[in-house]
């Protein structure tokens, strides 16, 4: 019992609690995103080199198929590079590219150099294929340049496959005053693959 006049004892109180740290999420995702992205194009980079290993050649005489090897050497080649004859086939990745020697086009808005290229799906699935961005020329001073539309031939376009199907069509580049008699190099270099591997086809003119 209290007594009267005397002050009530002194009730404790709890210590307040610090507030609770909210963790950064940031540095997860700085951290995480790199290591997505490194991981898929491991996956991606061991699958387009490791489909190369089938490349065959096919000589325009029909010889028959003999494995790849990098091909007869023309200038500015790399050390990837699969080349052929004008008028082979190079077939890889269940897709055989005929490309036919190059002939001079003459219209009335230029002078063009056109290969006519087939496209065979010796495989199991459907696949792309695309006639400007994937193709470049390689003129005989060296100068690479792309695809472009040349009037009265029907171009090579793009789209898909199926397999056992095919599409022809040409694929066609300027011929600009100054390139003379010399080697010509038809590139083809897929271009939403990350393998590095060109096909190449030489041609004398």
């Amino acid at each position: 019992m209290t007594n009267p006049g005397q002050p009530y004892p002194s009730q404790p109180y709890p210590a307040p609690q610090p507030p609770k740290r909210k963790r950064r999420i940031w540095p997860w995702i700085v951290v995480g995103v790199p290591i997505l992205l490194f991981g898929a194009c491991s996956i991606a980079i061991a699958s387009s080199t490791g489909s190369d290993e089938g490349t065959t050649v096919t000589a325009g005489s029909g010889d028959g198929d003999a494995p790849a090897d990098s091909g007869p050497a023309f200038p500015g080649k790399l050390d990837e590079d699969t080349s052929a004859a004008g008028g082979d086939t190079i077939t890889r990745d269940g897709l055989a590219y005929t490309v036919a020697t190059l002939e001079p086009v003459s219209s009335v808005i230029g002078e063009y150099l056109c290969s006519t290229v087939t496209i065979k799906n010796v495989g199991d699935k459907q696949n792309d294929f695309n006639g400007y961005v994937d193709w470049s020329l390689q003129d005989a001073g060296g100068a690479i340049r792309d695809a472009t539309f040349a009037p009265d031939r029907e171009l090579l376009n793009s789209g898909k496959i199926a397999p056992g199907g095919q599409a022809t069509g040409s694929v066609c580049f300027d011929a600009r005053q100054g390139s003379g008699p010399g080697t010509y190099v038809v590139l083809f270099e897929d271009t939403f693959s990350l393998s590095t591997d060109r096909l190449a086809w030489i041609n004398t003119l």
